[in-house]
């Protein structure tokens, strides 16, 4: 209602919302023929054809309309029966979350303002345990839970809600409110910037800027890894809605991964990689490509190895003539995470995070070359996640940077990975 161009953009994970619009259009086909209410910036016109489609007892209708006084919704799925209807609140995610249980009693006080006898209240959500199996199994993909208690217990609140609302939106003095935990929960807000003002966030400081050196516990994590070393990271994507056979909702779907390979110590690292091309299954060529590039007994550093080991045996598991292979790699994994879980190399620089995106400016705090800001479009995981699912709507010319980008990113990922460990070689 105010200030809308304080709307940090950025804030709004676009890829969320289109994941929400796939879910939603594909539910609606669950209970088979419906009549679906069209988008309309003219509300009025979807509030007229929902009380047609009412008034010729349709059966299913999506995006059916209703509004009182200032109040307005659409219902995701509305099943009529004889003795009245069921509000079927659709959602992406894998459970029932609370902020669910708002919309929907929101749904059902506005029916029931509109003399609509509302008799059941169900959530549909994904069914993470569905496996694809050749065609989508849209009964099997979706789960529905009744939550008419829960609904309901929130109705005496919804008018007390709704009174406040609209007094701070027909108030030119914004309220008093600090920034606190509900600008992130349960979503983040697009106007945090612009409540935090002109606070600034104070530096970390400490009497001593130099980083705190473990030198045993180093040269003991040191003493675990063997010549040649393989420096190993991937990168996945995954869908709400199964892509292929033999994948589930959400899975981890590795397309790509970055190899620097270092022959002895010191040596310059020799750099190999591979992106899949999108809308096929990569998983075949993907663990293949790992077995060619990566020979059995050598050793293989991840940063947070759990999430590459859990990637190969996935892969070991679907390719029974590869397991053999791909174990061998899993089994030889170490993970260069250690030394600074174990507090053995730390800075205030890092503030207290021990992922590879804090712990790399700390050692190099003015490298260009290892600065993840300085690289073009791609900049951390989600952005590569989301970069990989979305290019099949790409044209080829944004296609060929989009694939220049995760590559360059995906293998700062690895090539960081030989830095820090020549810097804790030097550290000790």
């Amino acid at each position: 209602m105010h200030r809308s161009e304080e709307k940090d953009l950025s804030m709004v994970d676009q890829s969320k919302l289109n994941t929400g619009i796939k879910v939603g259009e594909l539910a609606r086909e669950y209970f088979g023929s419906y009549s679906l209410v069209p988008f309309n910036e003219d509300v009025n016109s979807r509030l007229k054809e929902t009380e047609k489609l009412l008034t010729d007892k349709t059966p299913v209708i999506c995006e059916a309309s209703f509004a009182v006084k200032d109040s307005f919704c659409s219902v995701d799925i509305l099943h009529s029966y004889n003795d009245g209807v069921e509000i079927i609140e659709v959602k992406s995610s894998t459970s029932l979350k609370p902020e669910h249980l708002d919309d929907m009693a929101f749904q059902v006080y506005i029916l029931d303002a509109c003399g609509i006898k509302v008799k059941k209240i169900s959530l549909m959500y994904i069914n993470n345990q569905y496996e694809r199996q050749g065609s989508l199994d849209i009964q099997k993909l979706f789960a529905i839970t009744d939550c008419p208690k829960e609904a309901k217990l929130k109705q005496k609140k919804i008018p007390v809600n709704i009174k406040k609302i609209m007094e701070i939106a027909g108030s030119k003095k914004e309220p008093d409110v600090s920034v606190g935990d509900q600008c992130n929960k349960p979503y983040p807000c697009p106007y945090i910037d612009y409540c935090e003002g002109d606070m600034v966030k104070k530096p970390v400081t400490t009497d001593n800027q130099l980083p705190f050196i473990d030198s045993s516990m180093i040269k003991s994590f040191l003493n675990t890894l063997s010549y040649p070393l393989y420096f190993l990271d991937f990168e996945t994507f995954q869908e709400a809605i199964p892509p292929f056979d033999r994948t589930k909702p959400y899975q981890q779907i590795p397309v790509q991964y970055s190899l620097h390979i270092q022959a002895k110590e010191g040596a310059k690292p020799e750099h190999r990689e591979f992106l899949a091309e999108a809308g096929s299954d990569p998983r075949r060529t993907i663990a293949e490509r790992l077995c060619a590039d990566i020979p059995k007994n050598v050793c293989v550093l991840a940063y947070y190895m759990s999430f590459e080991k859990s990637r190969i045996k996935e892969l070991a598991n679907l390719f029974p003539d590869l397991a053999s292979h791909l174990m061998a790699i899993h089994d030889n994994m170490k993970d260069l995470i250690v030394p600074f879980k174990k507090r053995a190399w730390r800075s205030p620089a890092q503030e207290g995070s021990n992922s590879i995106k804090a712990v790399l400016p700390a050692m190099f705090p003015d490298d260009p070359e290892l600065d993840y800001h300085s690289l073009d479009l791609i900049h951390n995981g989600t952005e590569a996640m989301n970069a990989y699912a979305d290019l099949p709507n790409k044209t080829p010319e944004e296609q060929k940077l989009i694939r220049k980008a995760l590559l360059a990113y995906c293998c700062l990922d690895t090539y960081a990975m030989v830095k820090i460990l020549q810097k804790l070689r030097e550290a000790v």
